[in-house]
């Protein structure tokens, strides 16, 4: 086995820090020689962040502990991983590889995470097999969406996991009322899939096309479950332009009967005021639709987007949103070479309930020890109005509804 002797991204510009900070740091072409890689990314640091929530599942808006909470945080700029990767080559320009990874808990040494079924998955992040080859990458299996992709490649904050376009997108899943933390069914958008097959074609004129299906793997309507999405991105080196469409059907059903069951304290009742409530495998209650732009020059940055999120089924618990709007602006400044400035501005706004909104203002510092080793610092502001509104500046750390929040967390990311 051969040991990866350089970092999974080369140190990037703030152009390039959307490629660096989420969930799928390892997102790189397959090695352009026969064999096997590890690879991974360890990131931790000190978390404080008032008006965290307790009581009801998830992300499900709920009443404030009253407290601030200090402590130790796994993932500052994204989760930690580990991985491993191969390819194999096969001749007249095609390839064959395959990519194994998942989370490692730096505060416990456990390593995996849920997959689209909330079953603990050793390699929760990437379990794919694929071909590459003059047509473009076919990958199958459990996998970052390209939504995912799209959305970090024109955010300057880069779709981190603090104060960033990422955590706007969970406060819209928040809002809809029927999102408890899973990240592949979600609410709106999806940022894994299981069962997927994803088209990635070469890059034209600047252009790339991503297609995406996941499978719902279940009996009855070919609909049931299903999660498909379309990307369209530009890059000339300077100027990113991205396109996105996410369509899925029955991605609220499991969350709406949990929630039911709970209020109810019978399944068979759950499932049942679930249904009659319009979540059924087939319902389509998932559309998101996205532009977005980012510029570079010099040491500059700038980005903005705009996103769409729908439940065109109009599949609703009580307080909860089948509409919503997200508009983010982000800026960055690399001061000197080593040290990056960010900061951006997320305004969610709900279409079904009146005067229900929350914004979100995060800025940070990265400071580069090597290629490999970065220390960073941020800070966070978010104001919720209205009950299910509980936008977090921290992923993975749900807050109260309709409560302002302040965070600010110090971390080291390091890459081998």
């Amino acid at each position: 086995m051969k040991h990866r002797s350089a970092s999974c991204a080369p140190l990037l510009g703030l152009a390039g820090l959307a490629l660096l900070a989420g969930p799928a740091l390892a997102q790189t072409p397959p090695p352009a020689t026969a064999g096997v890689s590890l690879y991974g990314v360890l990131d931790a640091g000190v978390l404080s962040i008032s008006n965290t929530s307790a009581g009801r599942a998830g992300y499900v808006p709920a009443a404030s502990t009253g407290a601030r909470l200090t402590g130790y945080k796994d993932g500052g700029l994204g989760a930690s991983n580990w991985g491993l990767r191969g390819h194999e080559d096969l001749g007249g320009g095609y390839g064959a590889f395959f990519q194994l990874q998942g989370n490692v808990n730096t505060a416990s040494g456990t390593i995996g995470g849920p997959n689209s079924a909330s079953a603990t998955a050793a390699f929760n992040q990437f379990s794919v097999v694929g071909l590459s080859g003059p047509f473009g990458q076919l990958k199958l299996g459990r996998q970052v969406t390209p939504m995912y992709f799209a959305m970090a490649s024109t955010d300057a904050r880069g779709a981190r996991y603090f104060g960033s376009a990422l955590t706007a997108l969970v406060g819209l899943n928040s809002a809809s009322g029927v999102f408890i933390g899973n990240n592949s069914n979600a609410a709106f958008g999806a940022i894994y899939n299981d069962n997927a097959v994803v088209y990635t074609s070469p890059t034209w004129q600047h252009l790339t096309l991503n297609l995406s299906h996941a499978f719902g793997e279940g009996n009855g309507a070919s609909s049931a479950n299903r999660q498909q999405s379309a990307t369209l991105l530009y890059n000339d080196g300077r100027l990113r332009l991205s396109a996105l469409l996410y369509d899925g059907h029955g991605n609220n059903l499991p969350a709406a009967t949990a929630l039911y069951t709970a209020a109810l304290g019978n399944a068979a009742a759950g499932q049942a005021a679930a249904t009659a409530a319009g979540f059924t495998p087939t319902a389509h209650t998932n559309r998101l639709v996205s532009l977005g732009a980012l510029y570079t020059w010099d040491a500059y940055t700038v980005s903005a987007a705009v996103y769409r999120a729908r439940n065109p089924a109009r599949a609703l618990v009580p307080g909860g949103s089948a509409s919503l709007n997200l508009w983010t602006v982000a800026a960055g400044w690399r001061i000197a070479p080593l040290v990056n400035l960010t900061a951006g501005y997320y305004r969610m706004t709900d279409n079904t309930n009146a005067g229900h909104q929350a914004t979100q203002f995060a800025a940070g510092v990265d400071y580069a020890l090597s290629k490999r080793t970065m220390l960073y610092a941020q800070g966070a502001s978010v104001r919720n109005a209205g009950g299910n509104m509980n936008l977090s500046p921290v992923y993975a750390t749900p807050v109260a509804a309709g409560k302002n929040v302040s965070a600010w967390m110090a971390g080291l990311r390091h890459t081998f």
